[in-house]
């Protein structure tokens, strides 16, 4: 059974590149892959998805094909519910801009730099799990809140980085 715009469809995650900016779904009724944006996942509150995620989405067409226009749901492949546990961020806290300069999802951590700085902060992945990135997005730039311990910074928390634009308008209210 074809689908049309607006329809709303279930289907799997086929691949996601977040340097692309995209990726794709597989749907059992719908006759070709299905183009997820970035932008989509974003307005749906997490920074990228993964292979394998289970996703509820609202189907439209382009000339180049179907599309996602609204993501629905999220149930993470790995078994883990997919719910925004994100915080926001802390009107008090400095939020700095920063990228992921590397991380290894086998020891479960890795780096970020903050820009303008040489510090390599720490991350743990369950800072990067808790901000919705569930890929290792190196280069990937992000905003950050900042904890110092004895051995240097870490990262108490990270947010898409138009988080700042929301942060912003906080602290000028």
């Amino acid at each position: 059974m074809e689908q049309t715009d607006d329809q709303i469809v279930r289907g799997v995650v086929k691949w996601f590149d977040l340097a692309k900016g995209f990726g794709f779904v597989i749907a059992e009724d719908v006759s070709q892959d299905i183009l997820l944006h970035v932008n989509v996942v974003r307005k749906f509150g997490r920074a990228s998805v993964s292979a394998g995620d289970l996703v509820s989405l609202t189907l439209g067409t382009t000339t180049k094909g179907y599309q996602a226009v609204e993501l629905l749901s999220v149930e993470s492949a790995d078994g883990r519910p997919d719910v925004d546990t994100r915080p926001e961020p802390d009107p008090e806290a400095e939020l700095l801009p920063a990228r992921l300069k590397w991380f290894d999802k086998g020891k479960g951590y890795g780096f970020v730099n903050v820009f303008g700085s040489d510090e390599d902060v720490f991350v743990h992945v369950d800072v990067l799990r808790a901000a919705g990135l569930t890929e290792s997005l190196v280069g990937e730039a992000m905003c950050v809140v900042l904890t110092r311990g004895a051995k240097g910074a870490s990262a108490l928390s990270l947010f898409p980085w138009d988080a700042a634009l929301t942060w912003q308008a906080a602290q000028d209210e």
